[in-house]
């Protein structure tokens, strides 16, 4: 049942599966409807960028976008508390860093595997008997505006993307012996990934650029 773990957005919840059956009906409907309107409201808003790693910009759209997505997957999982602006663009940032690192070692997807991959996953949450991953992935595709064909066509590739190239850059690290087997012992695991993604932070922190005042990045 692994491939049916649905984020509410796969560019931002990398590696995270919300609890979606841990709420009542009403209570994520009411959650989907706040994130909804938010998201209309950052939607109207001018575009300018807000920073950049490498040269690949980070938009004030994106970035309050991906905050919006994390605060309401806190939520769905029943989690307490936000995060800071400035730990959301660290991560942000990070995430980035980790697809122009799986670029580096040859490991990226392409934005044509993704879209075969998308439809993949259409056609499994399409013939599931889980009544609740159909409805959770109903709310999810509903938030973002789009329709059913335009979310699976142009909206998930590019999420899916990110996510698989970093899978991949994972299982590459992992087969380096860079990172410990997850399986093996995630615990390890889970505290090498962090730090080599502190180390990777610090050895392109100087190619990251802040454009406001308002969030600056803490180590």
């Amino acid at each position: 049942m692994k491939k049916l773990a649905i984020s509410l957005s796969v560019v931002a919840l990398v590696g995270s599966a919300l609890a979606f059956s841990s709420f009542a009906t009403d209570e994520q409907t009411d959650i989907f409807r706040s994130l909804k309107a938010e998201l209309m409201d950052i939607n109207a808003t001018k575009e300018m960028s807000l920073a950049q790693v490498e040269n690949e910009d980070i938009t004030n759209k994106e970035f309050q976008i991906y905050k919006a997505y994390m605060n309401a997957n806190l939520k769905l999982n029943n989690i307490q508390g936000k995060l800071s602006d400035s730990e959301l663009l660290k991560d942000l940032v990070i995430d980035k860093l980790l697809v122009q690192e799986a670029e580096n070692q040859g490991v990226a997807v392409s934005l044509k595997d993704a879209e075969v991959h998308s439809q993949e996953m259409r056609k499994i949450l399409e013939n599931t008997d889980d009544e609740k991953a159909k409805d959770f992935q109903k709310n999810v595709i509903e938030v973002t505006g789009l329709s059913e064909e335009e979310y699976w066509k142009k909206h998930a590739p590019n999420a899916y993307r990110n996510q698989l190239s970093i899978e991949n850059l994972i299982e590459k690290l992992v087969q380096d012996g860079v990172l410990p087997n997850a399986t093996e012992d995630p615990d390890s695991f889970d505290k090498a990934y962090r730090n080599y993604k502190e180390d990777l932070y610090e050895s392109h922190s100087k190619n990251v650029k802040i454009f406001t005042d308002e969030i600056q990045l803490k180590d």
